[in-house]
């Protein structure tokens, strides 16, 4: 009989404690899951990612990929929806109430003032100097730009 409990606990499945251990992961620098006990976070958890999940597969992939828009635009159209229920396609917004924002026509940055002579719009004063040292007639090619040039005849 002695014998038979030998081999039983030389079999390859590990004993398992009797009472479940509550556990908690990290990922060691070879880039397993390992496991510390939860009384290891005794000062709280600091990161949920570390925290074992005993109902989540770690070597379960899902083949799934997420469509592309354009997929689901085509997927849209060729359904009957009603005429009131909002697609992708047909989705209207409202105009903004907010202020449109004015750019800086040389960085691209955000531009809270205006040069009232050449009438372009600029971030910092560095910008602003540069403005002032272009050459005659430049700064109507950065006003076709954002369609504000004046061509006077």
């Amino acid at each position: 009989m002695k014998k038979a409990k030998k081999t039983q606990s030389k079999s390859s499945t590990p004993k398992r404690p009797s009472t479940p251990v509550k556990t908690g992961g990290g990922i060691s620098a070879n880039g397993k899951v390992e496991q510390k006990p939860i009384s290891f976070f005794k000062n709280g958890i600091t990161n949920l990612a570390d925290v074992a999940k005993p109902f989540k597969n770690p070597e379960y992939n899902s083949r799934k990929r997420p469509k592309p828009l354009k997929q689901i635009i085509a997927t849209e159209r060729v359904l009957e929806w009603p005429v009131d229920f909002p697609t992708y396609w047909n989705i209207d917004a409202p105009p903004s109430l907010q202020p449109q924002k004015k750019y800086c026509d040389i960085t691209g940055l955000e531009a809270p003032y205006t040069d009232p002579k050449t009438n372009l719009r600029y971030h910092s004063a560095e910008v602003y100097a540069t403005i002032k040292q272009l050459p005659p007639g430049a700064e109507q090619s950065y006003l076709a730009l954002r369609n504000a040039n004046v061509v006077l005849r």
